[in-house]
């Protein structure tokens, strides 16, 4: 995986560095960690650490440089802090799917984000390590054909010949893809014919939560602990939130 904002060097832009023709096992071992995943066939280094090491530096640690990554985002300043900023109602898209993690923290009922977590939507992910990202796994030679056929988004860049893509546009895809979560609703504008068949189970968990929670808001440690205790994601737990605050707005 290429962290967000780094710059990623394959074997060849380093041994150019080193006025090398090729690197050796030895020189290769000599160098800082790798950042491309263990067992990835294609050896990446961060750029930074990389030239660091060429001069005689120290290495610097992956975050260096970076503002604080605990410091709390409200959805716009976690909009703008992507990479391509996608637009306002993009933005919510990508939370009410899950591709954007939800809030780290609800203040005054305005959802927060911590830096670190909205970063991690533009960290480079190989194609292992982006299949790795999907919500239900498939095989590897099965998500291999899914490449092969164009059935997953254009790789985000291509670093040392490898193709990667951003952790979003991974989340982004599997979220809306055609199968078992997607396409097989009803077409947009066409209302259901009859109403939906009440989950009784469903209502208690949101009378739960309804209970603990009446204005809606609950601190990040109180959602994963609901989470938990329900069986459910925390993303869940955020929705059913929201939809708190909306039935008492």
């Amino acid at each position: 995986m290429i962290p967000a904002g780094r710059t990623g060097l394959g074997t060849a832009e380093v041994a150019a560095l080193l006025n090398r023709k090729a690197l050796s096992r030895t020189v290769r071992e000599s160098l800082p960690a790798p950042i491309s995943r263990e067992g990835a066939r294609t050896f990446i280094w961060d750029a930074e650490q990389i030239k660091a090491h060429v001069a005689g530096d120290s290495i610097p640690e992956l975050s260096a440089g970076m503002p604080d990554t605990d410091e709390l985002l409200d959805a716009e300043r976690a909009r703008l802090e992507l990479q391509d900023a996608p637009t306002p109602e993009d933005f919510d898209a990508h939370v009410r799917d899950g591709s954007v993690p939800a809030p780290d923290t609800v203040i005054d009922g305005v959802p927060h984000w911590k830096r670190a977590t909205i970063r991690r939507c533009d960290d480079l992910l190989d194609r292992e390590e982006a299949r790795l990202e999907l919500r239900n796994q498939i095989t590897a030679g099965a998500w291999g054909s899914y490449i092969h056929e164009g059935r997953v988004p254009d790789p985000d860049t291509i670093v040392a010949g490898v193709p990667h893509w951003k952790r979003l546009t991974i989340r982004s895809w599997d979220a809306n893809r055609p199968g078992e979560r997607a396409g097989g609703g009803r077409p947009k504008g066409v209302k259901e014919t009859k109403p939906r068949a009440r989950n009784p189970e469903k209502e208690a968990r949101r009378a739960r939560l309804q209970e603990l929670a009446p204005d809606g808001e609950l601190p990040a440690p109180e959602i994963a602990k609901f989470a938990e205790a329900e069986g459910i994601s925390e993303r869940t737990v955020f929705r059913l939130l929201q939809s708190i605050r909306e039935a008492s707005a």
